[in-house]
């Protein structure tokens, strides 16, 4: 077995999942975004912690996910933010998954698959309210669905929008977004239609829920969006990263640690080296900023981290010994190394961190 773990604690994704509800009101059902193997949590098995939990539909970024998820027997609605393309089409359709579309080329070999299989094709389509990422502008949506009724073999499962600031309380730019998403789509029948804008910052901050559905996301997984919440505590994170010491030795005072000489002993520090490095998606920039807990106490990341190793500091740690367990992100005792803590060290976001760990390390599920 590997020393390096990534501990994914399904419990808690359950736990946030009924959170995120309760905070959507009985008239939103949950959307469970799992794209990117769940944000570095592993597709399938958070799939089946939401389907426990009562989650009705799935969102992945591209058509392999959403053929995968039925070859593992999810029959839920899911949808393929990414929209399906010539060569996923036919398996798409014959697996009812859902595309979303933007481009007039997607609607119509979507449309040509559909008469081929004599099925219809169920899609989608993304307006762009403010995000200028995917999706057909507001006054260009005429145009557009006017040629997506023109052809045959369609079927209008929604619309879709994203926020760009929906962490940010009150923020005028989201309630502008809302406003363009209602213009927009007001002058087509929505009877039955699960249209939908808000996703986990939406969710909190109690924008975009008067839609059938809302987008659940990096809440999901404990990491809320605004990481200065008030109610970020009720959220539980899932992954914890772990490793283990597999070498110590005491550094006279004045010697560098690592590449670079970027640290430089003031005393005798007994220095314990991890196997993990930045091949294990533990971030270069960590070198000199991160912390780690060993038995329950906060030691500091030394020198610069290497490709497969890293250094701490455990001079102040009595009986330290080869073998003894090593938190990078999570908790121990009482202590905790969240993922926005280790996202400001190298100033980026939750996700990032997650994504990386996750496509790395072996997972063990709880």
């Amino acid at each position: 077995m590997t020393a390096n773990q990534l501990i994914i604690d399904l419990s808690a994704i359950v736990h946030n999942y009924k959170v995120l509800q309760q905070w959507a009101g009985p008239d939103t059902h949950l959307m469970g975004v799992i794209k990117s193997d769940a944000y570095g949590h592993g597709m399938i098995p958070v799939a089946h912690a939401l389907e426990s939990a009562g989650c009705q539909y799935f969102a992945v970024f591209d058509p392999l996910e959403g053929l995968l998820l039925r070859q593992k027997g999810f029959h839920q609605p899911i949808l393929i933010l990414m929209g399906v393309y010539p060569d996923t089409a036919d398996e798409a359709i014959a697996n009812d998954l859902i595309s979303v579309v933007y481009r007039k080329d997607m609607v119509e070999y979507l449309s040509q698959a559909a008469c081929q299989q004599g099925k219809p094709a169920q899609i989608q389509i993304k307006v762009d309210t403010g995000m200028n990422r995917l999706g057909v502008y507001p006054e260009d949506l005429a145009a557009f669905m006017a040629l997506i009724q023109s052809l045959p073999g369609l079927v209008i499962n929604g619309f879709i929008s994203h926020f760009a600031v929906s962490e940010q309380p009150d923020n005028a730019y989201t309630e502008r977004q809302m406003q363009k998403f209602v213009s927009a789509i007001s002058s087509y029948s929505l009877n039955g239609m699960v249209s939908h804008i808000s996703n986990s910052g939406g969710i909190i901050n109690h924008k975009g829920l008067n839609y059938p559905i809302a987008r659940a996301g990096i809440a999901i997984y404990g990491s809320p969006p605004d990481p200065g919440w008030s109610e970020s505590s009720r959220l539980k994170p899932a992954m914890t990263f772990q490793s283990e010491i597999i070498y110590l030795k005491t550094v006279p005072p004045e010697e560098t640690i690592s590449y670079g000489r970027t640290y430089t002993t003031h005393k005798n520090t007994r220095v314990a080296t991890l196997p993990l490095g930045y091949a294990n998606g533990y971030n270069r920039k960590f070198s000199n900023k991160a912390h780690a807990l060993v038995r329950g106490t906060y030691v500091p990341v030394i020198g610069r981290v290497c490709m497969n190793l890293t250094m701490i500091d455990v001079t102040d740690i009595p009986d330290v010994g080869v073998g003894d367990s090593v938190v990078l992100l999570g908790q121990q005792a009482q202590h905790l190394i969240t993922v926005d803590e280790l996202a400001n060290h190298v100033d980026t976001i939750s996700y990032e961190i997650m994504c990386c760990l996750g496509s790395c390390n072996s997972r063990v599920y709880i």
